[in-house]
């Protein structure tokens, strides 16, 4: 429906009711304000860049079928949940876009370790893991790899990033 189709049914609404006509500009801006919150990216659920832009720009297909991740070509792109994702090839979007799930990182793309350790960052996009068919992302310092520390007992660590997660997703917060 339409913000023009919304506008027009509450201006009816409000006439069929008799309503005073100076309360239909604070309804408009009202359902207006809330179509566009309803619209906005959860960038607690997703790890994005400023530009809303997922996986660092990464093409998260090719996470599957090469060794190294490929960046994205900014003309192939597609929008899924409110998160820009770009590819390296259209045979590559088009996998993507038959099976989302399938593609995206664990955790929003949220450092898989550090949700472990009770944080939520940003990873180093070429530190990444393929485990059972999901992709993992880690951070990485000069002194320690998420990755590494996430593999001394994966599956462990994945039931607290789970739960971490979770809680960060839906309340900012990490408890």
């Amino acid at each position: 429906m339409t913000v023009e189709a919304i506008h027009y049914a509450q201006v009816c609404w409000l006439a069929e009711r008799k309503i005073n006509m100076k309360l239909i500009p604070v309804i408009f801006f009202l359902s207006l304000t809330l179509y566009a919150k309803a619209q906005q990216t959860d960038t607690l659920k997703y790890c994005v860049r400023d530009d809303l832009v997922g996986v660092g720009g990464y093409d998260p297909v090719s996470y599957f079928k090469s060794k190294k991740p490929v960046l994205g070509n900014d003309k192939i792109h597609l929008t899924h949940d409110g998160v820009k994702y770009k590819f390296a090839s259209n045979e590559n979007k088009k996998l993507f876009s038959s099976r989302p799930e399938a593609y995206l990182p664990q955790f929003g793309g949220w450092c898989s370790m550090t949700l472990v350790m009770g944080r939520a960052t940003r990873p180093v996009y070429e530190n990444f893991l393929i485990s059972e068919g999901r992709l993992y992302l880690f951070e990485r310092t000069l002194s320690v790899n998420g990755k590494e520390l996430w593999l001394n007992n994966p599956i462990v660590n994945e039931k607290i990033a789970i739960k971490n997660y979770t809680s960060y997703k839906d309340t900012g917060k990490i408890q």
